[in-house]
């Protein structure tokens, strides 16, 4: 199936959401579908499982309670963002399979990049040793995907101090610059597209 990858560079969160809902729309009926590459302005991402309890401070930046799943979590520049809109019925994929296979991609990117990582049974993810650095987080109307995945390459880490990453409590989190390793932006989605499963 043909699919074409659309490089958004720094956006603004709210307008990305609304592209991700047209491309769902026109996916559902019988558009190609496509993956959107990006990294967000500052802001807290709060899934359909949000609590409370999931800040530990008054945030600095704006909060954003989209539909997708999960708890909540950082994007900010720095923080490659990618957003898949795809048709899992015609892929004879379901729920977990597609998260699965979230996983690995990011797992295969980085190993691109030289990286080892893992997952773990602290939850949903991709890990360096004991570190958070890749993230999931998704929503399924009809069949059609949104939202998607991101990994920690040079963003922030400080925001992360304002909450439970994820609702795991004493998570760690890392990034590709922590690690040490001296690898570009254009790389790691380069990375991206080379390893891509779809």
């Amino acid at each position: 199936m043909p699919i074409r990858f659309i490089n958004l560079g720094i956006t603004k969160y709210p307008i990305v959401l609304i592209d991700m809902e047209i491309a769902q729309e026109s996916v559902a009926h019988g558009a190609d579908e496509c993956i959107f590459i990006t990294e967000h302005e500052a802001l807290y991402s709060a899934g359909k499982s949000f609590e409370l309890r999931d800040f530990i401070m008054n945030p600095k930046y704006p909060v954003y309670f989209p539909k997708r799943g999960g708890r909540v979590t950082v994007h900010s520049p720095g923080q490659l963002v990618i957003y898949p809109v795809i048709n899992l019925k015609k892929r004879n994929l379901n729920v977990h399979e597609y998260v699965e296979l979230l996983e690995s991609w990011i797992m295969k990117s980085l190993n691109e990049l030289n990286i080892n990582s893992h997952l773990s049974e602290k939850g949903v993810g991709v890990w360096v040793d004991d570190c958070k650095i890749g993230f999931i987080g998704i929503r399924i109307e009809h069949g059609i995907t949104t939202h998607g995945l991101c990994l920690n390459v040079s963003n922030d880490l400080a925001m992360f101090n304002a909450i439970v990453p994820c609702g795991i409590n004493g998570v760690k989190i890392t990034s590709i610059e922590k690690l040490n390793k001296n690898i570009k932006m254009i790389d790691v989605s380069a990375a991206f597209k080379t390893t891509c499963p779809f």
